[in-house]
Order: structure tokens, then C-alpha cells, then sequence
């Protein structure tokens, strides 16, 4: 079974608000994603690796395969990854830095990616507002 674009959709704008929500609260984030079951309903998904600060690649590695097993499996008919990253150049990107969404279904695999900068705004600037400039997305491959 497959997703359909609105399920994918929903698990990228999903992914999507919630790291501008990390971004204006910390400034960064640790990756995270979102998976939809049988049903076709959207679920939060995290790693917990031992530690509170682990390597963000590691996290990444380690919940991409974790997402992409309950993939394979038939457990979820789709998955999304987010991860804080720098921006290829061969993209020319608006800004460096960005959010990649990694969506995988059956026959359907693509980074999302969003630029963002953050600005300081308020008294003494302490406030952190997030600005994303117009998302592109590069098709990976089916998955495996």
C-alpha cells in the first residue's frame, strides 16, 4: 500500500512546523519524524539513544532505519525525517542552512528541502523568528 500525496503532504507540513517551532524556541533541533499507519492516520516519531545530546548524524541514521524497517515491514505506509542541515551549493539555496524532509512511501522517495535564516527580534533581541524562503524538493531513488 501507498500513501497518497495529501497523507504525504500532511506528514511534510507536519515535520515542517514543528522544527520552525524548535528553531524559534532553541535555535536547532535534533532529528525527528512523523509516520502514517495502515489507516491512514499520523504519528510522531523520535530516537532515544542513551543520551541527551547525541550526534545529530548518528540520530538521523539511526531513526531513518528504524522508520524505514516499520516501512518495509508494512508496519506504516509512509515515513518523514527532518534534520537541520546545510544546504548543498549545488542547489543554490536562498539560505544555507535548511530543513530536510526525507518522505519515503512505496515507489516514492524525496528530500523536501526548505531554506531558512533566523532573525532576532524584541528587547534585546531575544526572540528568535524564523524566516523560510521557497521549499525545493530533489527526487533519492525508491526506497530499498
Amino acid at each position: 500500500m501507498t500513501a497518497t500525496s495529501e497523507q504525504l503532504h500532511s506528514a511534510l507540513i507536519y515535520c515542517l512546523d514543528f522544527a520552525k517551532l524548535m528553531l524559534e524556541k532553541a535555535g536547532e533541533f535534533y532529528p525527528f519524524g512523523a509516520t502514517i499507519d495502515q489507516q491512514g492516520e499520523l504519528s510522531a516519531s523520535g530516537a532515544w539513544m542513551g543520551e541527551e545530546h547525541p550526534d545529530k548524524q548518528e540520530a538521523f541514521s539511526f531513526l531513518n532505519n528504524a522508520l524505514r524497517t516499520k516501512l518495509s515491514d508494512g508496519t506504516v505506509i509512509a515515513i518523514a525525517v527532518a534534520a537541520d542541515v546545510n544546504i548543498p551549493s549545488q542547489f543554490s539555496p536562498a539560505f544555507p542552512d535548511g530543513v530536510r524532509i526525507s518522505l519515503e512511501s512505496a515507489d516514492y522517495a524525496r528530500h523536501a528541502y526548505t531554506p531558512y535564516r533566523i532573525k532576532r527580534q524584541g528587547f534585546l533581541k531575544s526572540k528568535r523568528v524564523v524566516e523560510f524562503a521557497e521549499p525545493f524538493s530533489v527526487e533519492t531513488g525508491s526506497p530499498d
